[in-house]
């Protein structure tokens, strides 16, 4: 007579009929690991939409639609974010507001350096309001990059486009800095000078050049959103920042893009993330999200959403979708791509 299976033998039975199962989905699981985008090790988390600053043309003050809200990133959340996504190495902080207005920025910078995550804060900060424990703070605790936001070479300048805001005070916390770095021998932050060009700041140029020189701080010229800005010396304005185009409706017809259609490409390199935790995906999103807390499902999970996949897509030149609505077909910058046929290449 046959003998009867115990429990036990069962089981290797079992055992031995998954295994070509469990190989076949692994090797599923690799071509489709293979296929996807790798995860980013470099995102934005908004630290601050708060600001002291009243700018003329701050689009933060005066749109309405704009749906990001004013508030600050907490500490927790950034802690959490960082101890489940292992992947992530550095954070832009800034973006729509003052990062140092947000009153637990000292733990956060305090949790990241002692987790080898760089900060960074290029989107560029005012710089207006900062105490002396955390002027130290940057430089003890390695804050990767700092941009200051300095439209100006003196008060009266300096305060007519940044209302509210003290280019004297600027200059003194930047000094500041600057000698706390050689106290604790640090070559970080590392630091620049973000200078957007306007009427009224044009013959400033010159002398914003040397007092960045005397403080040892490299300039970079942006070109102003303003859509009715005609330059009064544009060749005085091409020799001093070695600009080509003036504006960006001049960059725009030269060039067959807009001007800053280069933060398309952060959907795949630097996802931005709301302070509140909302996905956003490049940092020009600010009227619409994608639908999805990264703090509450996750980083993986929110970057891989139906509706921020067909968005690379369409960035792509991909068919849009018609049950998805998607952000960013609303945005000027996707719909000069549509114009001149210039989509994104990944």
């Amino acid at each position: 007579m046959q003998k009867e299976l115990k429990p036990k033998g069962l089981a290797k039975v079992w055992r031995e009929v998954k295994r070509p199962f469990r190989q076949i989905w692994e090797q599923i699981k690799t071509i489709i690991e293979k296929n996807s985008d790798p995860l980013p090790s470099h995102v934005r988390l908004e630290a601050c939409t708060l600001c002291q600053l009243n700018c003329t043309s701050c689009f933060m003050r005066r749109d309405k639609t704009v749906t990001v809200g004013n508030g600050y990133l907490k500490f927790c959340d950034f802690k959490n974010f960082i101890d489940k996504n292992s992947f992530v190495k550095t954070v832009e902080l800034a973006n729509n507001g003052e990062i140092f207005l947000n009153p637990e920025l000292m733990d956060i910078i305090k949790y990241a350096h002692e987790n080898g995550i760089a900060l960074r804060a290029s989107g560029g900060v005012n710089f207006n309001m900062v105490s002396d424990e955390m002027l130290e703070a940057l430089a003890q605790y390695k804050f990767e990059l700092l941009s200051f936001s300095i439209d100006g070479a003196s008060q009266e300048v300096y305060a007519q486009y940044r209302r509210n805001g003290d280019f004297d005070r600027v200059i003194s916390n930047i000094s500041k800095l600057i000698k706390y770095k050689k106290k604790h021998n640090s070559k970080l932050p590392k630091l620049k000078w973000q200078y957007v060009l306007m009427n009224h700041n044009e013959r400033d140029v010159p002398k914003a050049k040397v007092i960045a020189k005397k403080l040892g701080i490299p300039m970079i010229f942006k070109l102003t959103w303003d859509k009715n800005y005609v330059p009064n010396d544009p060749e005085m304005l091409k020799r001093e920042t070695g600009l080509e185009h003036l504006s960006r409706e001049e960059f725009a017809n030269s060039n067959k893009q807009d001007y800053v259609s280069h933060v398309c490409h952060q959907l795949w390199d630097m996802p931005t993330i709301n302070w509140d935790g909302r996905l956003l995906g490049c940092c020009c999103l600010v009227r619409d999200d994608f639908g999805i807390n990264v703090f509450e499902v996750g980083l993986k999970k929110a970057l891989k959403s139906k509706k921020y996949r067909n968005a690379k897509k369409i960035l792509c030149g991909g068919k849009i979708s018609k049950s998805i609505d998607h952000p960013c077909v609303k945005c000027a910058r996707y719909k000069m791509m549509v114009k001149h046929n210039s989509f994104l290449k990944r």
